[in-house]
């Protein structure tokens, strides 16, 4: 590029004042094309990865507190154990209370099922559904990496966060669309807003008091969300303990769901 800047249409050497110039616009223009490209080559699908790598390793468990808001003032409270692996693997056990103990989810790619105890089979299930009630779902609870499940486009940027929109990849995924607010500095979410296909907001997740459990990873601690159907329900999940974890090879089978509590010990 600076060749070419000193050189006139005719291969003369043009003066030092002109050259210059050219030479310098031209580096102008080059260090302009590198910031543009830089800035597309913020991917929506790299920052969705980074972001599921900020949140949790690749393969973890974390014991969870859920409390549901009912509209007449009453307040239920659900302790759960999940786990997480790659390959679209997640596996929740109803740790308390005690009539709900021994509950379990497991999702493995689009299949999802259920094992309720005292029951000699697994039976399917779906993700809108929840396995305690309240304003979350399975879906909710079972959701490993955003990125495995959603693609990602950048569709907003404010000072401190990005805005993405998430489309499911499968066919069996709850919502058409999501919408995720993401922190610049700290790249963990913010908001998240899941829609039906009318486009209505079914729920708002808002994620507060981010901290790493495992020294390595920064998780949000608490998710508070409101359903939009029914507004005077509410539901705050908190994370007592998140760490990242090997399971056993037949851990999100069909098999083990009914002994899934034994990953507890």
């Amino acid at each position: 590029m600076v060749a070419i800047c000193f050189f006139s249409d005719k291969g003369r050497m043009r003066g030092w004042g002109g050259g210059f110039r050219h030479w310098l616009g031209g580096v102008v223009t080059f260090v302009v094309w590198s910031f543009c490209s830089a800035g597309w080559a913020m991917d929506a699908g790299e920052l969705l990865r980074s972001v599921d790598r900020k949140l949790h390793a690749a393969s973890y468990e974390s014991f969870n507190r859920v409390t549901f808001e009912l509209p007449n003032g009453r307040q239920r409270h659900v302790t759960l154990y999940t786990a997480h692996a790659s390959g679209r693997k997640g596996l929740l056990v109803v740790v308390s209370p005690e009539e709900l103990r021994g509950r379990a989810v497991l999702k493995v790619g689009d299949e999802v099922w259920m094992h309720m105890p005292g029951e000699l089979e697994t039976r399917k299930t779906s993700l809108m559904l929840s396995v305690v009630g309240g304003v979350f779902n399975n879906a909710d609870f079972l959701l490993g990496d955003f990125s495995d499940e959603y693609e990602a486009t950048l569709v907003g940027e404010e000072a401190s966060f990005w805005k993405l929109s998430l489309k499911p990849r499968f066919a069996t995924a709850p919502y058409v669309r999501m919408e995720l607010k993401v922190d610049k500095q700290s790249r963990v979410p913010l908001e998240l807003i899941q829609f039906d296909p009318s486009g209505f907001a079914l729920k708002t997740i808002h994620y507060r008091d981010p901290q790493s459990s495992d020294g390595t990873h920064l998780m949000p601690m608490v998710m508070e969300t409101a359903s939009g159907l029914n507004a005077g329900y509410r539901s705050t999940w908190r994370v007592g303990r998140a760490e990242s974890r090997e399971f056993p090879a037949d851990a999100f089978t069909r098999e083990f769901l009914p002994h899934a509590g034994r990953l507890l010990k």
